[in-house]
């Protein structure tokens, strides 16, 4: 029993690091083999409409940087405008915001959370297209000529833009989170090419103004259940690396690991509401790439990591058998590396590739603590600002 319970956790974390990606691969080769060039999305004549939506809390330290970002994107001066919402600050970023003529202003002094923010905004745009940016990130001004083309595709409801962390040269354990990300934006372009990207970053994405949903007001993680909305509809998600939102990396673990529960609560709520997308029989390649991407690595890798470590030492001592010694000794040196990256860390030590194993480790630790967050209803919609280098 023992040893089959070793096998399933083995094979679980095999598919889901290494399996799903090759998979997903050799499906998008075969898919671009018998695809025609008639078939790729293309530009159009017709110019859409754009909103930039930025919900600012507290953010005076960067919202003028932000702005002058915002406004010197590349798109036709007609066709562009901006909306920025303050509510609840109290650090004079609605000030500052009100000193640029070309931004529309929201700001009440009741904080409701980002999404109440966000969705202000989007009764105020008449746009076609909106386009949400978070204040402390920095795009590259052709992001929107990147981005909008896709939505010439009747069923292309949303684009992804690529979230980059900045690593500065005395990278601490944040350069984890840089790895980790160059590890996503692969599998979202092979999602995008396969079928469609299952969720969108915060910093930026763009969605039909008329698929923006009305989300229940105690939505934790606004961008992911958007996201699995807008697949619900019928429609797709597309991935687009080259409009790239840049951001520093936290502050701290501390301040990455507060923001990592939030996320990782919010996520579990949403996967909670869109459960039956994993059904193969509705939705055999949406349920393929959601339990593959989202609930096997969220749900599952985080409770059988204990399980597999547990289960080798076990069958390393009632068995003595070579596959179980090698398992027991390569996870104990990866779980002892792990804390000499977080010593390292906290004595403000430089030594990155101790990062990588403290970094994987953090996550599924986060993971655990954010999906304990939401059982106990310990959850909220207001987030703290995070701290950033």
């Amino acid at each position: 029993m023992i040893e089959w319970v070793f096998w399933f956790s083995f094979a679980v974390m095999l598919y889901t690091y290494v399996l799903y990606p090759v998979i997903l691969f050799l499906f998008v080769q075969m898919k671009q083999n018998i695809q025609t060039k008639s078939n790729t999305i293309i530009g159009t004549n017709h110019i859409p409409n754009v909103t930039v939506i930025i919900s600012a809390y507290n953010e005076a330290d960067c919202i003028n940087a932000k702005i002058q970002n915002s406004i010197a994107l590349n798109y036709p001066a007609d066709k562009i405008s901006w909306i920025v919402v303050t509510d609840g600050s109290t650090d004079g970023t609605n000030q500052i915001v009100a000193t640029y003529s070309q931004i529309r202003l929201l700001h009440h002094a009741e904080r409701l959370g980002k999404l109440h923010a966000m969705n202000r905004a989007v009764n105020e745009s008449t746009a076609d297209i909106l386009v949400f940016t978070d204040a402390n990130s920095i795009l590259n001004l052709d992001c929107l000529h990147y981005m909008i083309p896709h939505f010439s595709n009747a069923r292309t409801g949303a684009v992804s833009g690529e979230k980059k962390i900045l690593i500065p040269a005395d990278a601490d354990a944040m350069i984890g989170e840089g790895i980790y990300w160059r590890y996503e934006s692969f599998l979202k372009r092979m999602e995008s090419k396969f079928n469609t990207v299952i969720g969108m970053p915060g910093e930026l994405f763009a969605i039909r103004k008329n698929l923006y949903p009305l989300l229940p007001v105690n939505t934790i993680t606004e961008d992911f259940s958007i996201a699995m909305h807008v697949i619900q509809q019928g429609y797709t998600i597309q991935y687009e690396p080259k409009a790239v939102a840049a951001e520093s990396p936290s502050l701290n673990i501390a301040a990455e690991l507060k923001r990592k529960k939030r996320i990782a609560a919010g996520s579990i709520q949403t996967l909670l509401h869109t459960i039956h997308l994993c059904n193969p029989f509705l939705y055999p390649s949406i349920a393929f790439q959601y339990i593959s991407h989202k609930i096997l690595r969220w749900l599952v890798i985080p409770f059988l990591l204990p399980v597999l470590l547990v289960s080798s030492i076990y069958l390393w001592q009632h068995t003595h058998q070579l596959v179980f010694i090698s398992s027991s000794c390569l996870q104990i040196l990866f779980y002892t590396l792990a804390i000499f990256g977080w010593l390292a860390e906290w004595m403000c030590l430089s030594i990155k590739w101790l990062y990588i194993p403290f970094y994987y480790c953090f996550m599924n630790l986060s993971m655990l603590l954010g999906i304990v967050m939401y059982l106990r209803g310990k959850h909220t919609v207001l987030w703290d600002k995070a701290l950033r280098k």
